[in-house]
C-alpha cells in the first residue's frame, strides 16, 4: 500500500527553529537483544515517576517523534497509559496557562517558545494513551477557535487515532462543518481524514466510514485547488471511494475529469 507523505502544512509538522531535530527513533528490539544494558537503564529511567518526568521534559517534547515512535516507546518499556495521561495533562496545564494557548516562535522569550512547543507535543504524545474523558478534552480543543491552529490541529489528529468508527465518523463530519472552516481553510482537516484512513488498514469499517465523511465532505468543497488536492490523494488510497458515483458527480461539477490510470 502506498504510504502518504503529509505535507508540511501545518505546524504540525515540527519544523519550529530553535529546537534540535534529531529524531529519537530506535529499534527498541534489537537494543534489549545486542544492547541489554543500555535498554533495562533506558527501561529503568522510563518506570521512575520523577525520571519519566525529566525524560519529557528534556527529549520527549523537545525531538520530534511520529505517532507510531510514540506507541514503541509506550509498547517497549511497558509504559501504563493511566500513567502517561496524568504526566501528560500536568504538562498541558502548566505550558497551557503560560502560553494562553497561542502560537510562540523565535525571537520570542525563549520560556514561551518551550511552553509552546511542549504543548503541542504533549497533546500529540496523547494519541497513546488519551481515554474517553481526554478524547472529550481533545475535541474541546480542535473545536476551540479560540486555539492557535497548531495545537487544533495537533488534538484532532490525536483523537483520531484513539477514535473508534462511530467517533472517527462522527469527527470528521464535525470538523468538515461550515462552522469550522478557519480550522479547514488550508485543506488540513481533509489531509487528517485521510491520515487517519492511511493508519487504519485492515479495519474495513472504519475505513468505510471515512470514505463516506470524506465523500460527503469533497462533494461540497468550492475551493477547486484544495478539491483537487485532497481528491487525488484519497483516490490513490482508497479503490472504493476513486470509483465511486459520489467522487464522479464531485468532479463534473468541478469540470475535472477523473485521472486515467495506468495499465
Amino acid at each position: 500500500m502506498k504510504k502518504m507523505s503529509m505535507v508540511c502544512m501545518m505546524t504540525l509538522c515540527l519544523a519550529m527553529p530553535g529546537f534540535p531535530t534529531t529524531p529519537l527513533s530506535r529499534d527498541w528490539e534489537r537494543m534489549k537483544v545486542n544492547d541489554r544494558k543500555t535498554f533495562d537503564r533506558i527501561w529503568q529511567e522510563y518506570n521512575d515517576p520523577v525520571k519519566l518526568k525529566r525524560r519529557f521534559e528534556d527529549s520527549l517534547l523537545i525531538y520530534p517523534l511520529d505517532e507510531k515512535e510514540m506507541e514503541d516507546i509506550k509498547q517497549a518499556f511497558g509504559l501504563k497509559e493511566e500513567t502517561l495521561r496524568d504526566l501528560l495533562m500536568g504538562f498541558i496545564r502548566e505550558a497551557s496557562a503560560k502560553t494562553g494557548w497561542k502560537q510562540y516562535s523565535m525571537p520570542e522569550p525563549e520560556d514561551l517558545h518551550r511552553a509552546s512547543w511542549q504543548l503541542r507535543e504533549a497533546i500529540r504524545w496523547l494519541s497513546v494513551c488519551a481515554d474517553a474523558e481526554v478524547k472529550q478534552f481533545l475535541m474541546g480543543i480542535a473545536t476551540d477557535n479560540e486555539k492557535h491552529d497548531s495545537y487544533r490541529n495537533a488534538a484532532v489528529l490525536s483523537y483520531l487515532i484513539r477514535a473508534d468508527v462511530l467517533e472517527i465518523r462522527d469527527a470528521i463530519v464535525r470538523l468538515l462543518a461550515d462552522d469550522m472552516r478557519a480550522l479547514n481553510r488550508y485543506g488540513s482537516m481533509y489531509y487528517l481524514a485521510i491520515k487517519a484512513y492511511d493508519k487504519t488498514e485492515g479495519d474495513t469499517q472504519t475505513r468505510e466510514a471515512i470514505v463516506a465523511a470524506m465523500s460527503a465532505a469533497l462533494a461540497k468543497e468550492e475551493d477547486k485547488k484544495i478539491f483537487t488536492n485532497a481528491d487525488k490523494r484519497f483516490a490513490e488510497l482508497s479503490k472504493e471511494y476513486a470509483e465511486s458515483p459520489q467522487r464522479k458527480a464531485a468532479l463534473e461539477r468541478m469540470n475535472k475529469p477523473p485521472e486515467e490510470k495506468t495499465p
